[in-house]
């Protein structure tokens, strides 16, 4: 894994299309190492090479603008590229992210500059990643955190795990009054993220199992990014 002094993120984006992100793309990305993985959707009823073959200008065109346009903002610590033809969007995610090492991987959103940044937490899995990662990205940004906890049963002591996590992001050299920390009690945890979250620049998660995959596209971050503008982080977990 790169050093979550500067993250390593990975940023999907389709290129069969001339809908590229916008202009507010390259001012979120300030801080961050980048690599931009066009992915071109190939009908089921296609062979990927013959499109790539057809198609594969254009699309390497369209991703090639996307580079520049975050280039350009001169924000960005550094820009990959990588282009796929596939019949799945998920499929390239995992390896993609594994083989540039790659710290998380962003679900689109509104981007724009980091001001606010809400970290759910759900628990001590892989939270030293998901600090790490969130602290980096506060520090170079100067964005406060939010962390939240929302307790499902009455056993779970949300203020304690809080106070840890604001701990650790404080002994990494984030000032402790750009912190906030909420606890609340519900049943359903994302509806609450969902609630809060239109309200802030960026949403941090923590990958969890199954899979990474999953965890950005299935249903638990659609819960989220369905129902929120905000961008989302996915954390990788390096020992999943």
């Amino acid at each position: 894994m790169a050093s979550l002094d500067t993250p390593k993120l990975l940023v999907p984006v389709d290129v069969s299309t001339d809908s590229l992100p916008g202009d507010r793309l390259g001012d979120f990305l300030a801080g961050f190492d980048v690599v931009l993985l066009g992915y071109f959707p190939v009908p089921d009823q296609s062979l990927p090479a013959q499109l790539k073959l057809n198609r594969g200008d254009e699309a390497e065109a369209r991703l090639e603008r996307i580079s520049e346009q975050v280039q350009a903002s001169g924000v960005a610590s550094s820009v990959e590229t990588e282009l796929v033809f596939t019949h799945d969007r998920q499929d390239p995610i995992d390896r993609v992210a594994d083989e540039r090492a790659c710290d998380g991987v962003l679900v689109p959103g509104k981007t724009g500059a980091i001001e606010r940044i809400l970290v759910p937490l759900r628990g001590d899995l892989n939270l030293d990643r998901i600090l790490s990662f969130a602290g980096a990205v506060a520090r170079h940004s100067g964005a406060s955190i939010t962390l939240f906890h929302a307790v499902t049963d009455g056993d779970e002591d949300g203020e304690a795990l809080l106070a840890t996590a604001a701990e650790q992001l404080t002994a990494g050299g984030l000032d402790d009054a750009r912190l906030t920390r909420e606890v609340s009690e519900g049943d359903d945890s994302y509806a609450q993220i969902v609630e809060r979250g239109s309200a802030f620049d960026l949403i941090v998660l923590g990958e969890t199992d199954p899979s990474l995959r999953e965890r950005i596209f299935g249903s638990i971050p659609a819960k989220i990014t369905g129902q929120t503008d905000s961008p989302v982080v996915v954390v990788r977990d390096p020992t999943a």
